[in-house]
């Protein structure tokens, strides 16, 4: 696969999705350092981040030239009163967790 996503379109295709799921189902979903440090700072898991991508209550995706926001597909997982949102971005051959949140 050349592309990890289809930014000609803010809709998030069903494609996209599966493609994610089978990287992370193969252990090649890789979490960027800035992720990880974002996860720390929340008292999150990995699992709480594998979590929200399996388990999304909600899904959305940026694309690239969006403000300030890193292209990719957004992950939102509602537990309670909290947010757990999680962005999967591409790296040329991959897809990386870019960002992930607690609010």
């Amino acid at each position: 696969m050349s592309e990890g996503f289809d930014f000609s379109t803010a809709e998030v295709l069903d494609w996209e999705i599966q493609a994610v799921w089978e990287a992370l189902d193969s252990g090649e979903l890789r979490v960027s350092v800035h992720a990880q440090n974002e996860i720390n700072l929340d008292a999150l898991t990995v699992d709480d981040i594998y979590d929200a991508i399996s388990y999304y209550d909600e899904v959305s995706k940026d694309l690239p030239g969006e403000g300030n926001r890193a292209p990719g597909v957004n992950f939102d997982r509602f537990i309670g009163r909290i947010r757990l949102r999680v962005k999967v971005g591409w790296r040329r051959t991959y897809y990386i967790v870019v960002t992930a949140m607690a609010n």
